[in-house]
């Protein structure tokens, strides 16, 4: 939605994003841990997660202006795919069979979503959309490895690298109108710098993959978002689409749950026994 209200050069749209979000997150990470950030990681998946992430906006970015905008959307999220592969060989952090179902539900309802936009021209795009997804997943699992303050650092680090790519755009930014300054301002603090905050908090205490297919929200939210605030109407295949996606996510998010509740009782039994003997 503040993309399509930002009238700018899209490159130039990314960059000032990143550059307000790496303040903001910058600004966090001062609060919460009484420092400034460094701005060069201290660690090989702190370097991981930052060069993850800047491949990841700066990709998506090349992606939409060299094919049709679904397809760059939809091939980022083929994300969770990497994200299942990688945490089962890199972090021990094996799939379910169950996640796996709801896994392939999810990747189905968004290729639906978007099914009467895909198109299979525009090749250099659709390379750099499935690239934009490594990336992303990359960027996962550095995180989830580094998660502590030095992953947010990292975040920090990430956005700098992606707002160098449009830095020449920036002589522009006095001559923008005062709706897309606002919009831009939003773009770095709203959409990018506090979501990412909270994506590296979760992945503290959730596996990389429960946390990347909850992302797979977002696609579904962008159209939602549009209609209400400009009202472009999503097809009926949107529809059917965005409702498998929520639906296997909130499966998902069900199982999870039941999960976790199912071993604190097993864990409440084995104590309560112990004490009584």
């Amino acid at each position: 939605m503040l993309i399509k209200l930002a009238q700018w050069h899209p490159l130039g749209i990314a960059s000032v994003r990143s550059g307000v979000a790496a303040l903001t997150i910058a600004l966090i990470v001062r609060v919460q841990y009484r420092r400034f950030p460094r701005i060069l990681p201290q660690s090989t998946a702190g370097w991981g997660a930052a060069v993850g992430y800047a491949g990841t906006v700066i990709l998506f970015v090349l992606a939409t202006k060299l094919t049709a905008a679904a397809n760059a959307i939809v091939l980022q999220y083929t994300a969770p795919l990497y994200v299942a592969l990688g945490g089962s060989v890199f972090l021990g952090e094996r799939v379910r069979r169950t996640e796996w179902v709801l896994l392939g539900l999810m990747l189905g309802g968004t290729a639906i979503f978007f099914a009467g936009e895909l198109t299979l021209s525009g090749m250099l795009g659709n390379l750099a959309g499935i690239a934009s997804g490594i990336a992303m997943a990359a960027m996962t699992l550095c995180i989830r490895v580094a998660r502590d303050g030095s992953a947010l650092e990292a975040l920090v680090t990430g956005n700098l690298l992606a707002a160098a790519t449009g830095l020449w755009l920036w002589s522009d930014l006095p001559h923008l109108d005062g709706r897309t300054l606002a919009a831009l301002g939003l773009l770095g603090v709203v959409q990018l710098g506090i979501p990412y905050v909270l994506f590296a908090r979760a992945l503290r205490s959730v596996r990389a993959i429960e946390a990347v297919m909850l992302t797979m929200l977002e696609p579904i939210a962008n159209p939602l978002w549009v209609m209400l605030a400009l009202g472009e109407h999503p097809s009926g295949w949107a529809l059917a689409g965005g409702l498998l996606v929520v639906g296997s996510t909130v499966a998902r998010a069900v199982l999870s749950y039941s999960r976790s509740s199912g071993d604190e009782s097993s864990a409440s039994s084995v104590s309560s026994g112990g004490t009584s003997s």
